[in-house]
């Protein structure tokens, strides 16, 4: 009941209760432009109190009971006369934008002139879908006689992009092209199930898209050969045989040969007899020449052999000689029957490049005595043992070069001597090219001395 005391507040209320009760608005017009609760403030409240404060102010300005927005429309309850009256207006305007017609047979009928006038037939008009070509299409249709690359097919056996598949890399020496293009190899990568012929395939590819200059022939035509690293081809061995998987050969330097069609010259006076005998010396010629091909080819896999090592007492130990393409092992075997060992042999390994010559030494009814020569000086030698030991059965012939000496059965030693030898073809080491020379530097020495 404080409140009742407070004048300005007492009006304030009587203001607001006008405006929210009064459905037409118009008290709401009237009052809110004017400030009569501040002047009243200032004609009653002539000499006010210091120690009030300046809420008074604040709470003449609207009702504690009300609280009006801030903005000037205030959004109040609109009266059914208003709504009335705005539905009325409404009408109006639309009713303003309609216009009637009134709607009279007409006596005389219209010609057909004028039924032509009024309702005139037009054309429709067509769209004309404008098709714009890139200019990839633009070339491709210019393009239609080109040739398609005849060993497209090979392309499924690039193994660059193969993930999770065997695949060997080779360094291709092209000797069909010009001298210029030959002297450096082109790195091949195909999959290991691959083989020989697809192979050269690919390779045709590949040489098509490097150099499309030059003719290419079929597949047939072409041949892979073993070849050095400076690129020369080696022609003492046959070619890789076409229907063999790459897989089964561990070279990694190959040359492409190009196959001359040699004419043969047939005379039909010879006699049945001769023909017979010429076809059966070619198929013992293909047989041989398949032989050498498949020795040469299966040197660089590995094998064991069961020899006996001859020490410089020719006390003798039984090993077991490992050869393969990269390296030489010899591992000695326990003597079950045998208490006391004359030689002890530990295991030791040699690489391939540092093993110089390999021969036939002595043969006897027994057994046949051969030499393995290396060279000790070589960086890739490995041995558990130490080899200089005076119970080695090594013996130094040079300062440089040292040898190992085997024996065992005819067979088995002659088998060994040309897998090494193979072998030692095919790499040619530094270490060979040395002894070859010292060996050389030794016959002249001593023809030079006998011929004193």
């Amino acid at each position: 009941m404080a409140l009742y005391n407070n004048k300005l507040w007492l009006l304030s209320h009587i203001r607001d209760s006008f405006i929210s009760t009064d459905d037409t608005g118009m008290s709401e017009l009237v009052m809110v432009g004017d400030e009569v609760p501040k002047q009243l403030a200032d004609k009653l409240d002539c000499y006010r109190d210091p120690e009030d404060s300046e809420d008074d102010e604040d709470i003449s300005q609207e009702s504690y009971d009300f609280h009006l927005d801030m903005d000037f429309e205030v959004q109040r309850q609109r009266s059914n006369t208003a709504v009335r009256l705005e539905k009325l207006d409404n009408a109006k305007k639309r009713a303003a934008k309609v216009k009637n017609i009134k709607w009279e047979f007409c006596s005389v009928p219209p010609s057909e002139q004028e039924l032509t006038d009024l309702f005139v037939r037009k054309e429709p008009r067509k769209n004309v879908l404008s098709t714009k070509k890139s200019l990839l299409s633009e070339k491709l249709e210019q393009c239609t006689n080109l040739p398609q690359n005849p060993y497209i097919e090979y392309a499924k056996f690039d193994g660059s992009a193969q993930v999770g598949i065997l695949t060997r890399k080779y360094k291709i020496f092209l000797t069909m092209l010009p001298e210029e293009h030959r002297n450096y190899p082109m790195t091949v990568s195909c999959i290991a199930t691959a083989k020989i012929e697809e192979l050269i395939g690919f390779i045709l590819l590949k040489c098509s898209t490097i150099h499309g200059d030059f003719p290419l022939k079929p597949v047939s035509h072409y041949g892979l050969y073993i070849t050095e690293e400076d690129g020369e081809v080696d022609h003492d061995f046959p070619n890789l045989d076409p229907k063999e998987s790459v897989a089964k050969f561990g070279f990694t330097c190959l040359g492409l040969v190009e196959h001359k069609q040699i004419t043969k010259n047939v005379s039909f006076e010879s006699s049945q007899t001769m023909i017979q005998i010429d076809g059966t010396q070619q198929i013992t010629a293909n047989m041989h020449l398949m032989k050498v091909h498949t020795t040469a080819m299966e040197a660089p896999l590995y094998q064991s052999y069961r020899v006996y090592i001859v020490n410089k007492m020719r006390a003798k130990a039984e090993i077991q000689l490992g050869i393969s393409g990269e390296k030489i092992e010899i591992d000695p075997l326990q003597q079950k029957n045998s208490k006391f060992t004359f030689v002890r042999q530990k295991p030791v390994s040699h690489h391939i490049d540092s093993v110089a010559w390999c021969e036939v030494t002595d043969t006897k009814s027994s057994g046949t005595a051969f030499r393995v020569v290396y060279s000790s000086s070589f960086g890739g030698n490995t041995a558990n043992a130490n080899v200089a030991s005076t119970q080695s059965p090594i013996l130094q012939t040079s300062t440089s070069f040292k040898h190992y000496d085997f024996e065992a059965d005819h067979n088995t030693a002659e088998e060994i001597v040309q897998k090494i030898n193979l072998i030692l073809e095919l790499r040619s080491s530094g270490s060979r090219k040395e002894y070859l020379a010292s060996k050389e530097r030794k016959q002249r020495r001593r023809s030079f001395h006998s011929n004193k």
